[in-house]
């Protein structure tokens, strides 16, 4: 074993003793704790607190203090459960949580796909639980490829990677090569999704509730080289914390790349409008740095 993978374990060693520890507690009690865990992270860091925020002064710059601290709480509780879930997907999966979407011109495009094999792109976001949708397809035999970034940890990465193959296969990774990949998957019919929320230093400058965001065009590309159906789907965490609906929205019409990229973008806006407890407010997604907090 090399220096450098000792010091990668010897770096992963906490990460991995918490993952180890949540496997072990029931289910209701695992997801607790991994929203007791993101909670405490947000509230005690100052880093992470200034980043939520700078985004959401950003975003709601009328919104009261006492709000934004509720909104702050709500998504540190969503996600630290989301995140718990991904870890735990074999459980997840287990114990049918998801509500399945309504019946609509979306998800018949999604049950079409499936049934023809002619493949389908769909788009969601950094937003409730965005692996329900994939499991909801799964469990209705319905096989979803999806695209991730790789950790920088090995370990951690395949522990990760692992997670996420349970819920559908191929996981392509996001890079040149994972593109190429996806190209070949819909081109013999499959069906992806693409969570379409992070900051693209190359990418274009589209709207996204209400500021520029720079986005990347792959999906609409995709589907609109392809002429494939462009889908966003969502999955809604409930009140209990526990169960998740899942959301089909009709196609994204074909026009230009652009176009339909914005629509997208529209489209996760207007979930996040009616949700934003549920939005990943960590992300740097509008501008790649703020001024440092006073």
């Amino acid at each position: 074993m090399t220096d450098r993978s000792l010091r990668s374990r010897a770096a992963t060693l906490p990460a991995r003793a918490l993952i180890a520890l949540a496997q072990h507690l029931p289910y209701r009690m695992r997801l607790a704790f991994g929203s007791a865990l993101l909670r405490g992270a947000v509230a005690l860091v100052p880093r992470l607190r200034a980043r939520v925020e700078n985004n959401l002064r950003l975003i709601f710059p009328e919104m009261p203090v006492g709000e934004r601290r509720r909104i702050r709480r709500a998504m540190a509780d969503n996600f630290g459960r989301t995140f718990t879930e991904i870890l735990s997907n074999p459980s997840f999966h287990g114990r049918g949580y998801w509500i399945p979407p309504e019946p609509g011109p979306g998800t018949e495009a999604i049950l079409r796909a499936a049934r023809e094999g002619s493949g389908a792109v769909l788009v969601t976001g950094h937003f409730g639980q965005w692996e329900a949708g994939r499991a909801w397809m799964k469990s209705s035999g319905i096989a979803c490829a999806g695209v991730y970034r790789p950790l920088d940890e090995p370990e951690l990465n395949a522990i990760y990677l692992e997670n996420l193959e349970f819920g559908g296969t191929p996981i392509f990774p996001k890079s040149r090569r994972g593109v190429r990949g996806i190209v070949a998957h819909v081109a013999r019919g499959g069906i992806v999704a693409i969570l379409t929320d992070q900051f693209e230093r190359r990418g274009a400058p589209l709207d996204f509730i209400g500021h520029p965001a720079p986005t990347a065009l792959v999906p609409a590309e995709l589907a609109f080289r392809s002429k494939l159906p462009l889908v966003p789907i969502y999955g809604i965490r409930q009140p209990d914390g526990l169960h998740v609906q899942v959301v089909v929205e009709p196609p994204i019409p074909h026009s230009t790349v652009p176009e339909m990229m914005q629509a997208v973008n529209d489209s996760l806006a207007a979930q996040v409008r009616a949700h934003p407890g549920q939005y990943y407010w960590l992300h740097r997604r509008w501008v790649k740095r703020f001024a440092a907090p006073r």
